[in-house]
């Protein structure tokens, strides 16, 4: 069974090679262009993950309430250029530790690095 993730963004094209890479990784991606459209889908089948692209850091914060409202289980990643110390002032409380880069990439996987042998 495939991880879903519900994207909400007016940015799809930004994040094209993010979600190419998340699909590639075996989830299935659904993006949707606004918060209602985003608590609708929440509403009708909870993905694993919401990640949410807001136009403002306010608006942001009232995603993340409205996705709570709707299914405080739903996992939720915020987008932000927020400087960590005001992203976490802004976000306190509603259980979102860090924010994801405002241009995703889909970088490569890290390569784990060679374990030494004993002598």
């Amino acid at each position: 069974m495939k991880r879903s993730i519900l994207l909400q963004t007016g940015r799809p094209a930004v994040f094209a090679a993010f979600v190419a890479e998340l699909e590639s990784q075996g989830c299935a991606v659904t993006t949707v262009a606004d918060a209602d459209a985003c608590k609708r889908c929440v509403q009708k089948q909870a993905p694993a993950l919401v990640v949410l692209d807001s136009a403002s850091q306010e608006q942001a914060k009232q995603d993340v309430i409205g996705i709570m409202r709707v299914n405080a289980l739903v996992h939720t990643a915020v987008v932000s250029e927020m400087p960590e110390d005001v992203f976490h002032d802004v976000m306190e409380g509603l259980g979102i530790l860090a924010s994801l880069p405002t241009t995703p990439t889909a970088a490569p996987r890290p390569t784990p690095s060679p374990t030494a042998t004993p002598a």
